[in-house]
């Protein structure tokens, strides 16, 4: 497993910035005090999906070749990441 924090702005970013190899999945936590919106390169607040302030998204089947985005409305947030992979310690 691999942990990560995130600076996510008003315009996309990966999440996490470096991807896990051999990653199997992916969980986010918005670790600030607004919404953060995930989704693929185009991800917006229209039309990302929403996870609220100091919770967690769902757990993704996300491969390595998968690569999240985030985005929030205003100014920037604080954003943890933790990819598994079974084949990669993560160091």
């Amino acid at each position: 497993a691999k942990s990560r924090s995130v600076t996510v702005g008003t315009d996309p970013v990966p999440l996490p910035d470096e991807v896990l190899a051999y990653r199997r999945s992916l969980v986010v936590y918005n670790n600030s005090n607004q919404t953060l919106y995930v989704g693929g390169s185009d991800v917006s607040t229209v039309n990302g999906m929403p996870v609220p302030a100091t919770s967690y998204s769902p757990a993704f089947d996300a491969g390595p070749k998968m690569i999240i985005y985030g985005v929030v409305a205003a100014g920037t947030a604080n954003i943890r990441t933790l990819e598994a992979s079974d084949e990669n310690s993560g160091r």
